[in-house]
């Protein structure tokens, strides 16, 4: 346990990966952070993800993340959830740093999430860690798009929902190793 002293509030402790049986504990999570369908999609995902992450607090799971890898050189932040009584510590923060960690030791050049439009706090969370608003459209995840490697059926996009993308490192050059295309602007 570390405590916060500017706040006089515990924090959660270190990282963990959740993986098999153990992914059970993050269940209280979602049931608190998530109602209808995206619960019902939190709690599949949670199964079938390759990258669950969590913080715990006296031996409770408090946070997590799902992650996936949509390709080798795009992931995807599928959920980011808090429990209630542990928010507006940083602990999102923590988890979403964590993620973008994850995916640039696995060499990813792209990162996406989905956020409902009208959750302030998420879309604040990710806007502050550089993500922008990404269009929807047919062309390669390497031109900004989507539609080039089906990546849009794997992120489950649904109405009222904006998609944010990060470029963590220049495209690849196709083979030129020159760095051409790193100075043109690209939306994720």
């Amino acid at each position: 346990m570390v405590v916060d002293s500017s706040r006089d509030r515990r924090v959660a402790g270190p990282l963990i990966d959740l993986v098999g049986d153990d992914r059970e504990r993050a269940v209280p999570v979602i049931r608190d952070g998530f109602v209808g369908v995206y619960r019902w999609h939190a709690k599949r995902t949670l199964r079938e993800v390759p990258i669950v992450r969590a913080l715990e607090l006296d031996g409770a799971v408090v946070a997590v993340s799902l992650l996936d890898r949509l390709v080798p050189q795009v992931g995807y932040v599928y959920y980011i959830a808090v429990l209630a009584a542990h928010r507006r510590r940083g602990l999102g923060a923590r988890l979403l740093d964590d993620a973008l960690d994850q995916f640039r030791q696995r060499a990813a050049e792209v990162v996406y999430a989905a956020v409902r439009s009208d959750n302030e706090a998420s879309m604040n969370l990710f806007e502050h860690h550089g993500f922008r608003s990404v269009e929807r459209k047919e062309t390669g995840w390497r031109e900004g798009g989507l539609g080039a490697w089906g990546l849009r059926s794997r992120m489950w996009l649904v109405p009222g929902e904006t998609l944010l993308g990060l470029r963590l490192r220049p495209a690849a050059t196709g083979g030129r190793g020159d760095g051409a295309d790193q100075g043109r602007s690209q939306p994720a």
